[in-house]
Protein backbone atom coordinates (compact mmCIF):
# COMPACT_ATOMS: atom_id res chain seq x y z
CA UNK A 1 0.00 0.00 0.00
CA UNK A 2 2.96 2.20 -0.48
CA UNK A 3 4.54 4.09 -3.17
CA UNK A 4 8.04 4.85 -4.40
CA UNK A 5 10.24 4.84 -7.13
CA UNK A 6 12.30 2.40 -9.44
CA UNK A 7 14.88 3.45 -12.37
CA UNK A 8 15.43 1.58 -15.40
CA UNK A 9 17.32 -0.92 -14.12
CA UNK A 10 14.66 -1.52 -11.64
CA UNK A 11 16.72 -0.45 -8.44
CA UNK A 12 14.61 1.38 -5.60
CA UNK A 13 16.14 4.79 -5.92
CA UNK A 14 13.24 5.31 -3.29
CA UNK A 15 11.32 3.04 -1.15
CA UNK A 16 8.05 2.69 -1.26
CA UNK A 17 7.06 4.71 1.81
CA UNK A 18 4.10 7.57 0.57
CA UNK A 19 0.72 7.08 0.59
CA UNK A 20 0.97 8.79 -2.59
CA UNK A 21 3.63 9.99 -5.63
CA UNK A 22 3.42 12.21 -8.49
CA UNK A 23 5.48 11.67 -11.75
CA UNK A 24 8.56 13.71 -11.59
CA UNK A 25 8.66 17.76 -12.52
CA UNK A 26 11.20 19.91 -13.53
CA UNK A 27 13.42 17.23 -11.31
CA UNK A 28 10.98 16.82 -8.62
CA UNK A 29 8.27 14.51 -7.40
CA UNK A 30 5.48 15.47 -5.31
CA UNK A 31 4.42 13.25 -2.63
CA UNK A 32 2.20 12.79 0.13
CA UNK A 33 2.28 11.20 3.34
CA UNK A 34 0.01 11.02 6.43
CA UNK A 35 -2.13 13.90 4.47
CA UNK A 36 0.84 16.08 3.85
CA UNK A 37 2.54 16.86 1.19
CA UNK A 38 6.11 17.47 -0.06
CA UNK A 39 8.91 17.45 -2.93
CA UNK A 40 11.90 14.66 -3.44
CA UNK A 41 14.39 14.87 -5.22
CA UNK A 42 15.82 11.62 -7.93
CA UNK A 43 18.04 10.66 -4.84
CA UNK A 44 14.75 10.51 -2.54
CA UNK A 45 15.55 13.85 -0.48
CA UNK A 46 13.24 15.42 0.67
CA UNK A 47 13.91 19.00 -0.20
CA UNK A 48 10.68 20.49 1.13
CA UNK A 49 9.56 19.12 4.08
CA UNK A 50 6.04 18.03 4.44
CA UNK A 51 4.23 20.42 5.63
CA UNK A 52 1.41 21.12 2.97
CA UNK A 53 -2.11 20.07 2.39
CA UNK A 54 -2.48 20.20 -0.74
CA UNK A 55 -0.19 21.07 -3.63
CA UNK A 56 0.83 20.44 -7.47
CA UNK A 57 3.79 19.33 -9.78
CA UNK A 58 6.69 22.58 -10.69
CA UNK A 59 5.81 24.24 -13.42
CA UNK A 60 8.58 26.95 -14.81
CA UNK A 61 10.14 26.70 -11.55
CA UNK A 62 7.00 27.55 -9.10
CA UNK A 63 4.70 25.18 -7.00
CA UNK A 64 0.94 26.27 -6.41
CA UNK A 65 0.91 24.72 -2.53
CA UNK A 66 -2.03 24.88 -0.40
CA UNK A 67 -2.90 25.43 3.85
CA UNK A 68 -5.98 24.17 4.79
CA UNK A 69 -9.05 21.90 3.26
CA UNK A 70 -8.95 22.32 -0.92
CA UNK A 71 -12.38 24.08 -0.22
CA UNK A 72 -11.67 26.71 2.83
CA UNK A 73 -7.52 26.72 2.61
CA UNK A 74 -5.99 28.60 0.99
CA UNK A 75 -3.26 28.59 -2.18
CA UNK A 76 0.23 30.14 -2.78
CA UNK A 77 3.62 29.76 -3.97
CA UNK A 78 6.88 28.11 -3.63
CA UNK A 79 10.42 27.92 -5.39
CA UNK A 80 12.76 25.10 -5.50
CA UNK A 81 14.33 25.84 -2.28
CA UNK A 82 10.76 25.42 -0.75
CA UNK A 83 10.67 29.36 -0.16
CA UNK A 84 6.81 30.79 -0.15
CA UNK A 85 7.22 33.32 -3.19
CA UNK A 86 4.08 34.21 -2.74
CA UNK A 87 2.06 33.55 0.53
CA UNK A 88 -1.20 31.34 0.67
CA UNK A 89 -3.66 33.77 -0.10
CA UNK A 90 -5.61 32.73 -2.82
CA UNK A 91 -9.00 30.80 -3.31
CA UNK A 92 -7.16 28.85 -5.25
CA UNK A 93 -3.56 29.10 -7.74
CA UNK A 94 -2.78 27.58 -11.26
CA UNK A 95 -0.21 26.22 -12.63
CA UNK A 96 2.24 28.89 -14.58
CA UNK A 97 2.42 28.76 -18.18
CA UNK A 98 4.55 31.17 -20.05
CA UNK A 99 4.93 33.60 -17.09
CA UNK A 100 1.17 33.45 -15.82
CA UNK A 101 -0.28 31.56 -13.76
CA UNK A 102 -4.45 31.86 -12.74
CA UNK A 103 -5.73 32.56 -9.49
CA UNK A 104 -9.39 32.66 -7.71
CA UNK A 105 -9.45 35.56 -4.86
CA UNK A 106 -12.90 36.62 -3.26
CA UNK A 107 -14.68 34.23 -6.04
CA UNK A 108 -13.16 36.36 -9.20
CA UNK A 109 -10.89 34.91 -11.13
CA UNK A 110 -7.63 36.83 -13.07
CA UNK A 111 -4.01 35.97 -13.55
CA UNK A 112 -0.80 36.87 -11.71
CA UNK A 113 3.03 37.01 -13.16
CA UNK A 114 6.16 35.95 -11.25
CA UNK A 115 6.66 39.33 -9.41
CA UNK A 116 2.99 38.56 -8.17
CA UNK A 117 1.55 41.73 -10.38
CA UNK A 118 -2.35 41.21 -11.32
CA UNK A 119 -1.89 41.11 -15.05
CA UNK A 120 -5.67 40.40 -15.34
CA UNK A 121 -7.41 41.57 -12.30
CA UNK A 122 -9.22 39.06 -10.50
CA UNK A 123 -12.86 39.76 -12.18
CA UNK A 124 -14.11 36.69 -13.95
CA UNK A 125 -16.17 33.73 -12.56
CA UNK A 126 -13.71 31.54 -14.26
CA UNK A 127 -10.28 31.79 -16.17
CA UNK A 128 -8.90 28.68 -17.73
CA UNK A 129 -5.10 28.25 -18.70
CA UNK A 130 -3.79 29.83 -21.77
CA UNK A 131 -3.40 27.69 -24.75
CA UNK A 132 -2.03 28.84 -27.90
CA UNK A 133 -1.76 32.71 -26.22
CA UNK A 134 -5.37 32.44 -25.57
CA UNK A 135 -7.27 31.89 -22.49
CA UNK A 136 -11.16 31.02 -22.04
CA UNK A 137 -12.73 33.60 -19.49
CA UNK A 138 -16.74 33.74 -18.74
CA UNK A 139 -18.79 36.51 -16.67
CA UNK A 140 -22.44 36.28 -16.32
CA UNK A 141 -22.99 32.97 -17.48
CA UNK A 142 -21.22 34.18 -20.77
CA UNK A 143 -17.69 32.98 -22.38
CA UNK A 144 -15.11 34.56 -24.28
CA UNK A 145 -11.17 34.40 -24.93
CA UNK A 146 -8.33 36.91 -23.57
CA UNK A 147 -5.20 37.32 -24.63
CA UNK A 148 -2.10 37.94 -21.91
CA UNK A 149 -2.82 41.38 -21.84
CA UNK A 150 -5.90 41.07 -20.34
CA UNK A 151 -7.59 41.77 -23.29
CA UNK A 152 -10.66 40.64 -24.53
CA UNK A 153 -10.01 39.48 -28.45
CA UNK A 154 -13.23 37.20 -28.40
CA UNK A 155 -15.80 38.87 -26.75
CA UNK A 156 -18.06 37.18 -23.95
CA UNK A 157 -21.52 36.07 -26.26
CA UNK A 158 -20.91 32.54 -26.06
CA UNK A 159 -22.58 29.63 -23.84
CA UNK A 160 -19.90 27.36 -24.03
CA UNK A 161 -16.09 27.01 -25.65
CA UNK A 162 -12.96 24.80 -25.28
CA UNK A 163 -9.44 25.77 -25.69
CA UNK A 164 -7.83 26.26 -28.91
CA UNK A 165 -6.24 23.77 -30.80
CA UNK A 166 -4.17 24.48 -34.36
CA UNK A 167 -5.66 28.01 -33.80
CA UNK A 168 -9.61 26.74 -33.86
CA UNK A 169 -11.84 26.23 -31.13
CA UNK A 170 -15.64 25.32 -31.18
CA UNK A 171 -18.25 27.60 -29.75
CA UNK A 172 -21.84 26.93 -28.69
CA UNK A 173 -25.11 28.81 -28.54
CA UNK A 174 -28.25 27.59 -27.02
CA UNK A 175 -27.65 23.49 -28.86
CA UNK A 176 -26.13 24.78 -31.64
CA UNK A 177 -22.00 25.11 -32.34
CA UNK A 178 -19.75 26.76 -34.46
CA UNK A 179 -16.26 27.19 -35.02
CA UNK A 180 -14.21 30.41 -34.80
CA UNK A 181 -10.19 31.44 -34.90
CA UNK A 182 -8.09 33.60 -33.01
CA UNK A 183 -9.53 36.56 -34.09
CA UNK A 184 -12.86 36.11 -33.34
CA UNK A 185 -14.41 35.07 -36.64
CA UNK A 186 -16.82 32.66 -37.20
CA UNK A 187 -15.25 30.04 -39.72
CA UNK A 188 -18.19 28.13 -39.31
CA UNK A 189 -21.32 29.83 -38.66
CA UNK A 190 -23.15 28.82 -35.43
CA UNK A 191 -25.74 27.09 -35.96
CA UNK A 192 -24.74 24.74 -38.89
CA UNK A 193 -23.86 21.92 -37.20
CA UNK A 194 -25.28 20.09 -33.64
CA UNK A 195 -21.37 19.21 -32.39
CA UNK A 196 -17.73 19.83 -33.68
CA UNK A 197 -14.96 17.83 -32.11
CA UNK A 198 -11.25 19.42 -32.17
CA UNK A 199 -8.78 19.97 -34.92
CA UNK A 200 -6.51 17.86 -35.56
CA UNK A 201 -3.98 17.45 -38.54
CA UNK A 202 -5.94 20.71 -40.19
CA UNK A 203 -9.59 18.40 -39.68
CA UNK A 204 -11.84 18.50 -37.51
CA UNK A 205 -15.30 16.10 -36.96
CA UNK A 206 -18.60 17.75 -37.09
CA UNK A 207 -22.25 16.41 -36.28
CA UNK A 208 -25.46 17.09 -37.96
CA UNK A 209 -29.01 15.00 -37.63
CA UNK A 210 -27.00 11.78 -36.04
CA UNK A 211 -24.12 11.98 -38.80
CA UNK A 212 -20.94 12.94 -38.84
CA UNK A 213 -18.03 13.88 -41.47
CA UNK A 214 -14.84 16.41 -41.22
CA UNK A 215 -14.10 19.83 -41.93
CA UNK A 216 -10.80 21.54 -42.71
CA UNK A 217 -10.21 25.09 -41.50
CA UNK A 218 -11.93 27.25 -44.17
CA UNK A 219 -15.24 25.40 -42.77
CA UNK A 220 -15.36 23.12 -46.07
CA UNK A 221 -16.73 19.77 -45.58
CA UNK A 222 -13.86 17.78 -46.99
CA UNK A 223 -15.19 14.09 -45.80
CA UNK A 224 -19.15 14.47 -46.35
CA UNK A 225 -21.57 13.75 -43.16
CA UNK A 226 -22.11 10.09 -43.61
CA UNK A 227 -20.66 8.43 -40.89
CA UNK A 228 -22.24 7.14 -37.28
CA UNK A 229 -18.78 7.96 -35.34
CA UNK A 230 -15.60 8.89 -35.67
CA UNK A 231 -12.38 10.27 -34.23
CA UNK A 232 -9.93 12.79 -34.46
CA UNK A 233 -7.00 12.38 -37.42
CA UNK A 234 -3.85 10.66 -35.96
CA UNK A 235 -0.75 10.10 -38.47
CA UNK A 236 -2.79 10.95 -41.46
CA UNK A 237 -5.70 8.04 -40.66
CA UNK A 238 -8.53 8.45 -38.60
CA UNK A 239 -11.22 5.67 -37.65
CA UNK A 240 -15.36 5.58 -38.74
CA UNK A 241 -17.99 3.83 -37.75
CA UNK A 242 -20.39 2.62 -40.45
CA UNK A 243 -23.75 1.24 -38.66
CA UNK A 244 -22.03 -1.93 -36.59
CA UNK A 245 -18.80 -1.81 -38.18
CA UNK A 246 -15.29 0.67 -38.26
CA UNK A 247 -13.24 1.48 -41.13
CA UNK A 248 -10.32 3.30 -41.14
CA UNK A 249 -9.78 6.27 -43.90
CA UNK A 250 -7.27 8.78 -44.98
CA UNK A 251 -7.99 12.78 -45.74
CA UNK A 252 -9.55 12.30 -48.39
CA UNK A 253 -12.63 10.03 -46.91
CA UNK A 254 -10.87 6.73 -48.96
CA UNK A 255 -10.92 3.73 -47.09
CA UNK A 256 -7.87 2.12 -46.44
CA UNK A 257 -9.34 -1.23 -44.34
CA UNK A 258 -12.07 -2.47 -42.05
CA UNK A 259 -11.15 -2.70 -38.39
Amino acid sequence: GKYGYINKKGEEVVKPKYDGVKDFSEGLALVEMDGKCCYINKKGEEVVKLKYDGASSFSEGWASVRIGHWQTGKYGYINKKGEEVVKPKYGYAGDFSKGLAQVEKDGKWGFINKKEEEVVKPKYGYAGDFSEGLAQVEKDGKWGFINKKGEEVVKLKYDEVEDFSEGMVWVRKGYKCGVINKKGEEVVKVGKYDSVGFFSEGLAEVWKDGKCGFINKKGKEVIKLKYDDANSFSEGIAPVREGDNWYIIDKKGKVIRKI
